[in-house]
């Protein structure tokens, strides 16, 4: 699950960020590892099963590009309980099936949180150009 952050006044941040590029970058991995994390919780919150598996297989994954995108992804991670026959369990419990209702709990945990991990990458950037925190 991803979502895109909007930047206005572009031009007054490249200034003020001219030479802070490692510091950008550092600021924003931070903040979004923090993200997941939040995200991480509030899904696990949702998850109505007995077993704990569906809970504890929630995790993130930092993907580094080689052009220097950074991604942070919140899913399931394969285990031994979602592997072979079982991996699409979590997809289902997400989405449902035409015999089971949907319980959704990754994408209504992204939802309700991204305004405010949206506003730590905000107030963490204005931090780092001088601005106030």
């Amino acid at each position: 699950m991803a979502f895109n952050v909007k930047v206005e006044g572009e031009a007054d941040i490249q200034k003020a960020l001219e030479g802070k590029q490692k510091e950008v970058e550092e600021v924003f991995i931070r903040d979004l590892n923090e993200g997941a994390d939040i995200v991480i919780v509030s899904a696990k919150s949702k998850i109505h099963n007995i077993s704990g598996h569906l809970s504890e297989s929630i995790d993130k994954n930092e993907v580094r590009e080689k052009n220097g995108k950074v991604d942070i992804y919140v899913g399931i991670a394969k285990n031994e309980w979602f592997s072979k026959e079982d991996k699409y369990y979590p997809r289902f419990v997400e989405k449902g099936t035409s015999k089971a209702k949907a319980h959704p709990y990754l994408r209504p945990a992204l939802n309700e949180n991204k305004k405010q991990i949206q506003s730590n990458i905000e107030a963490d950037i204005k931090a780092l150009t001088g601005g106030e925190k």
